[in-house]
């Protein structure tokens, strides 16, 4: 907080959708006789909203099927909220202006739909000691797809104002690009063979990310690099940099058999 504005300081932009561009931002230094260290100060003043609607879909085990379905259409728009064991320094972008720190929220998933199934039908209606029951009978296959709305991110320059505040670039709005939207598929089948009312074997088959899909979790968010008051625009931002995660990883395959008794 130990700042004060000494100037602006005028930037143009080279490059990129916004070629030729140009802004204006105040310039803070410390004043003389103060601290060689910034002085932080820690305040809980976020303001942060969640809104959603939500549509479900159920139906009970009847007739050898069960569902679950759910879509979820929400919003999350915050000043910038962060969760920290240990206070996060510099979090805002001005410390005299706030209101570069309102915008989308860090979770905000516009859409997300997932659905999960169970279905064992009875196609033979005879004899329960038939082949035909054996073979025909007994199947369960039990999918699980979800969809989720990419996660927002910020694009980034480097602090321009002088107050070593958050380095996101100021003309864009917080969390204004997206992630790709994630989609995951997850598969069980399996068949029982009953030898009688007592005993029973099941032989199951699992498919995790059946599709193999690669799910991107972050981008490349340098959107400029600075050389003195020219920002030039970065070919390389919106590529994609992290692929997949602790849960969503490559497509993963396994079987198992299970005795009743």
């Amino acid at each position: 907080m130990n700042l004060v504005q000494t100037g602006t300081t005028l930037f143009t932009i080279s490059g990129g959708p916004r070629n030729g561009q140009t802004f204006t931002l105040p310039l803070y230094t410390r004043p003389a006789g103060t601290p060689a260290v910034a002085l932080t100060q820690i305040q809980s003043s976020v303001s942060s909203e969640y809104n959603a609607l939500v549509f479900q879909a159920n139906r009970r085990f009847t007739s050898g099927l069960q569902f679950q379905a759910s879509y979820t259409f929400a919003r999350a728009t915050d000043t910038n909220q962060n969760s920290s064991i240990f206070p996060v320094a510099s979090a805002t972008y001005d410390p005299f202006d706030r209101s570069y720190d309102a915008g989308i929220g860090n979770n905000d998933v516009r859409h997300k739909v997932v659905v999960s199934a169970v279905y064992s039908p009875t196609w033979y209606k005879g004899s329960k000691n038939s082949f035909y029951n054996y073979v025909v009978n007994g199947w369960t296959i039990s999918p699980i797809v979800a969809y989720y709305s990419g996660k927002p991110f910020d694009s980034f320059v480097g602090n321009l104002n002088g107050s070593n505040g958050n380095a996101r670039f100021p003309l864009d709005p917080r969390n204004a690009y997206r992630l790709p939207a994630v989609f995951n598929t997850d598969l069980r089948l399996s068949k029982r063979f009953n030898f009688t009312e007592r005993y029973n074997l099941e032989l199951i088959a699992e498919g995790f990310n059946i599709f193999n899909r690669t799910n991107v979790f972050q981008e490349t968010n340098a959107l400029y690099t600075r050389s003195g008051n020219t920002l030039t625009y970065s070919a390389a931002f919106g590529t994609p940099s992290l692929d997949d995660s602790f849960n969503y990883r490559e497509r993963q395959i396994q079987f198992a058999a299970r005795f009743h008794f």
